[in-house]
């Protein structure tokens, strides 16, 4: 079975014996790196050409979130305003077409120079798309410590660096005060448990609002239940553990929720309405969260939205995830493009970011804080420090973990769902897609 890693890896080697057919300068180092580290691809390209006195290098710039546009303009220009030979032209392509066109775009050469990368980096490491930073981070002096580990990790492979971040999620438990007054419920506290959830629920739930929604999605949703259960998605090979009992307790824990104490909206009811917006509107009293979504929540329910830490049960756990800047490995404006990544790097930079995201910069995040006096943000900047990453597997990342998401999409549906048994299946189904990413089907 033909996967996308391999389908890009074709098209560079077609890139290669048709040189006149693709647009990727001849003095360009050919994206054939492979899972080593790219070696090959990552080295400057020897015939890159140097702007004339006064002349403008320009380098293509993609990102896929309209929402941060200011931020990236402020980037910009802080970066055409530090120096006057390099010129940013920032592209937004939506998020539903972003990987599409850099599948289809990197190998050929007609991508981006620079671009936002996520958790699926691997999946460009692999077949030399993604440009190796190692030396260069190293010749500049950056230290990479100022960024959460957890975050940094999604883009060293082999111990090669390729992408500097650019923010974090932070995750919490998001709550309406005005119906925990109503009822006369206590706010939550710190340390509170499994058990002190359901209760509040339970306590919060009536005729008009249920007590919590939760809610399907990985991030912001079930991950986190998986990790204060001392769970895991994959061992440390990357290989899946989906089916493991940690994992389905937590989500035998969130399915009871909706079914058996009725504290949730259904999955149905979710699907028809949106958590999102069942919390916003008042229809549900709590929900599990990320920090890309406090500003909507203030702007909708202002002082009413607050924040409390996530529920423990084995040990406390998060999930979190970030964003990193990436060179194209075959850009003919390498040493331009990285000129605007290490900018993008530095605290000032990220700070004049902040207001789209919490910035990755150890720091920076004050900015971030600051935006949101009347909530307690700082749990969410606390969470990192016990987070664990989004899974990352082995190989064809994208695809075992659209399996798992529609396994629990099924579940969340299924008011009688063998939780065991659909696991079960899914495990199998996304052992068979690793391993014949890594050639072992």
């Amino acid at each position: 079975m033909k996967r996308n890693w391999i389908k890009l890896l074709a098209l560079a080697l077609v890139c290669l014996m048709m040189a006149a057919g693709c647009s990727t300068p001849a003095s360009s180092p050919a994206s054939t790196g492979g899972a080593e580290g790219g070696e090959s691809a990552a080295a400057e390209p020897e015939g890159e050409e140097k702007p004339a006195d006064g002349a403008q290098t320009v380098i293509n710039f993609y990102y896929w979130d309209e929402a941060q546009r200011d931020g990236m303009e402020a980037l910009i220009q802080l970066f055409e305003e530090s120096q006057s030979s390099i010129t940013v032209e920032p592209t937004i392509v939506p998020w539903n077409e972003y990987w599409t066109k850099l599948q289809t775009a990197l190998p050929t050469g007609t991508g981006p120079d620079v671009f936002w990368m996520n958790l699926n980096a691997r999946e460009y490491i692999a077949p030399g798309l993604l440009l190796d930073l190692t030396d260069r981070i190293e010749e500049a002096g950056i230290d990479m410590s100022k960024y959460p580990q957890a975050v940094t990790d999604y883009y060293v492979q082999d111990g090669k660096i390729y992408g500097i971040p650019k923010d974090y999620d932070g995750t919490g438990l998001y709550y309406n005060k005005a119906i925990f007054d109503e009822m006369g419920v206590a706010y939550p506290e710190p340390g509170w448990t499994w058990d002190d959830l359901l209760a509040t629920a339970q306590a919060l739930t009536n005729e008009t609002h249920y007590g919590i929604v939760a809610n399907p999605d990985g991030n912001s949703g079930y991950q986190n239940y998986v990790y204060q259960n001392g769970g895991s998605f994959n061992d440390e090979n990357g290989m899946p553990t989906v089916n493991s009992a940690p994992v389905v307790e937590a989500i035998q824990f969130l399915h009871d929720l909706m079914y058996e104490y009725k504290v949730s909206p259904t999955g149905a009811e979710q699907l028809e309405f949106g958590y999102s917006d069942m919390f916003i509107s008042g229809q549900t009293a709590m929900i599990t969260d990320g920090s890309w979504n406090v500003g909507k929540y203030e702007e909708a329910m202002g002082a009413d939205f607050q924040i409390a830490e996530l529920p423990q049960h084995t040990t406390q756990g998060a999930t979190t995830h970030g964003l990193a800047y990436v060179i194209a490995s075959n850009s003919s404006n390498i040493e331009a493009a990285w000129e605007f990544v290490k900018f993008a790097s530095t605290k000032e930079a990220q700070e004049a970011t902040a207001a789209g995201a919490i910035p990755a910069y150890e720091g920076a995040a004050e900015v971030w804080k600051e935006m949101y006096p009347d909530q307690d943000v700082q749990i969410l900047l606390d969470s990192v420090s016990y987070a664990s990453p989004n899974p990352i597997y082995a190989a064809n990342r994208s695809e075992a973990s659209q399996v798992l998401t529609d396994t629990i999409s099924t579940i969340w549906q299924d008011e009688n769902a063998d939780i065991q048994a659909l696991l079960d299946e899914a495990q199998a189904k996304m052992v068979e897609i690793v391993n014949d990413g890594l050639g072992e089907g």
